[in-house]
């Protein structure tokens, strides 16, 4: 910087003094700023010294910030999918020994005493995959779905329950990308059972407090919201609704009505059990969008060509929320809450009770809290309320008290409709084909023999049986409980012997169907077992199996255990290969992102970080100016005689 001339001939002492003190200021300024640079490594420490190059730094910084914070999500999330990884072949390995175990244990020339010790050796591999479903990775659980603070697999009920999640964790990659990092126990050990067969339709009431959000579409999506045009020919013209803020259905007729009012306009709107109708009133009326809205095509009241008669829209379907009222459950038919069901778990039965409940909510807390094992929850599609046995190696049933609850739910695991090749889970049941398969032996000795070669439901089986026993003069009587479940045969005969049923010619039909049974004394019914019970069908549980029956000395058993442990294999293989392919992209993503980083911290460098040699002598040349002013100032000010005398 130069120095400032400072004309003294006419000059007061004042003004030559500010002149000096200005001069030193700006050269101590430039030294201070030059020291700052090479102190911070900095071109500029203000905005001020350099606008746009602090405003690209700014959008350089925030960037790389992301990318970092992106980087480490890769990271965490490329190193929590290996240990995954590493658990998946350590449970193939296991599967593989325990699927030896079981192929070497079915012939005839090994021992109850050695199928025992093996079992000993398959109970070993259960808990050690036990141990892997419940293994950490940085204090997480890998196989916990989304909670990863809580054990997933646990010790309940005699068997090995999953109380994880059943989502998976995602990690975000970028603004907008959510990428999966682990895979839930439940998918991975199969440790959830299907959902219990529905066969109702529990779709709620359409109301005018149903939320748009909640309902599906006339064209089988969501609703999206928009500006509807109405143009009522020969009357208010066109007006248009802008349905933007509406939350419910029933915002949806205020706002058309409140709409047309204002036009002047003779239309009304009303809600249907099914959906929106719009009456014109007499008019000449047609219904579009604005632009490319859908909102009229999803409501189902799109009309194109002008009408005159009432547009009565295409059904929209109302969702099963949490907070659906019972009470519009199936239509508004509601269903049986005062009888309650039971459930029974593996050696633990529960009577629910729902004679309190108010909403979905409740049931679904009801049902999860009750302590059996099973896990509620409303379906994917928004119809039904799906209940799963949590547990590995018991068998889950749901029956009646006294009433239809259920039925009315869809959860009964077991009634006349049930076919009967999907009882015993899914081994069906074996008849004779042309010869007597059961025979009921009533109380005063008379017998029943029944033929089920035509049977494919339990209520088939009922009708064969007290066709027959009508046949055959007996007072006995087949129906399904009302309590439980199970085919019930009740004796009206005057006899003191037992009411039995046994197989006829080696049929195995009585025994697939939980009838062969003997009661005494004066009972006069006998209940059959549920033999439709759900269970899981994951490894867990086909390990149980496989010690159970390795310790029974069954083949039959253990053929079975092994034959579903080699399927089972095939799904662990399925997910290995699935954590796999994320650890693979995740590693790609996160070098990508590494890449990006360091590209970012070099723009960055170049826009902000100070040159220090030109740094370095912009100090020199700033201190040297600053001594020069010193030594000028000095003589500038120093007052003489002349001073005085001017």
């Amino acid at each position: 910087m130069a120095i400032s001339p400072v004309n003294i001939a006419r000059v007061s002492q004042g003004l030559r003094t500010n002149l000096v003190l200005n001069s030193l200021q700006r050269n101590q300024r430039d030294v201070f700023l030059s020291q700052t640079r090479l102190a911070s490594g900095r071109r500029f420490v203000t905005s001020s010294e350099d606008p746009v190059g602090s405003a690209r730094a700014l959008d350089l910084t925030q960037a790389l910030a992301r990318q970092r914070r992106f980087a480490a999500n890769a990271t965490h999330g490329d190193m929590f999918l290996a240990a995954a990884d590493s658990s998946l072949s350590e449970i193939s390995s296991l599967l593989i020994e325990a699927s030896t175990i079981a192929s070497q244990n079915v012939s005839n020339l090994t021992s109850g005493a050695e199928r025992a010790a093996q079992a000993e050796v398959v109970a070993a591999i259960r808990q050690q995959l036990q141990i892997v479903g419940n293994r950490q990775f940085n204090g997480r659980y890998i196989f916990g779905g989304r909670e990863t603070t809580d054990r997933p697999f646990v010790d309940r009920l005699g068997g090995i329950a999953y109380v994880g999640d059943i989502g998976e964790m995602f990690a975000r990659m970028s603004d907008e990308l959510l990428t999966p990092i682990n895979m839930p126990g439940n998918e991975v050990f199969g440790a959830l059972s299907n959902p219990l067969a529905r066969g109702v339709d529990l779709t709620p009431k359409l109301t005018d407090q149903t939320r748009l959000e909640d309902i599906t579409g006339a064209v089988g999506g969501a609703i999206t919201l928009g500006t509807i045009v109405f143009n009522e020919d020969g009357g208010a013209g066109v007006f248009t609704v802008d349905l933007s803020t509406a939350d419910t259905i029933g915002d949806v007729v205020t706002m058309i009505n409140d709409a047309a009012s204002d036009a002047g306009a003779a239309l009304t709107a009303s809600l249907s059990d099914t959906g929106l109708d719009i009456d014109p009133s007499g008019s000449s009326l047609t219904v579009t969008d604005v632009g490319g809205g859908s909102v009229t095509a999803d409501l189902g009241i799109r009309t194109t060509s002008p009408t005159t008669t009432t547009i009565t829209g295409q059904a929209i379907v109302p969702r099963i929320t949490r907070l659906t009222p019972v009470d519009a459950l199936a239509g508004g038919a509601g269903i049986d809450i005062d009888s309650g069901f039971i459930v029974t778990n593996g050696a633990r039965t529960v009577t629910i009770d729902l004679s309190a409940v108010e909403t979905v909510q409740d049931i679904i807390n009801t049902i999860n809290n009750a302590g059996v094992g099973v896990l509620s929850r409303v379906s994917e599609d928004g119809t039904a309320i799906d209940v799963f046995n949590t547990v590995s190696g018991t068998s889950l049933t749901i029956g009646e008290n006294g009433g239809t609850t259920a039925t009315d739910l869809g959860i009964r695991t077991f009634d006349t409709a049930t076919p009967l090749d999907i009882l015993n889970f899914g081994n069906g049941v074996s008849t004779e084909i042309g010869e007597m398969d059961l025979r009921i032996t009533a109380k005063n000795g008379s017998t029943v023999d029944v033929n089920l070669d035509t049977a494919k439901t339990i209520g088939d089986v009922i009708t064969l049986i007290n066709d027959a026993a009508t046949d055959a003069s007996v007072s006995v009587k087949a129906s399904f409980a009302d309590t439980g479940n199970g085919i019930l045969i009740t004796d009206s005969t005057s006899g003191s012997d037992p009411l039995s049923i046994g197989t006829m010619n080696l049929s195995h039909a009585p025994f697939d169907l939980g009838l062969v049974q003997t009661v005494t004394g004066t009972a006069k019914e006998l209940l059959g077992a549920d033999v439709n019970p759900t269970r899981t069908e994951g490894i867990l549980g086909a390990l149980i199996d496989l010690e159970t029956a390795l310790r029974s000395n069954d083949t039959r058993g253990i053929t079975a255990a092994g034959g579903r442990l080699d399927d089972l294999r095939a799904d662990v293989i399925r997910s290995h290969g699935i954590i796999g392919a994320r650890s693979q992209a995740m590693t790609q993503k996160r070098l990508q992102l590494e890449d990006a980083s360091l590209t970012s911290e070099i723009f960055l460098s170049q826009v902000r970080d100070v040159d220090y040699a030109q740094a370095i002598t912009q100090l020199q040349s700033a201190m040297t100016r600053l001594q020069a002013n010193m030594q000028t100032s000095s003589v500038v000010l120093n007052l003489s005689l002349l001073d005085f005398l001017r």
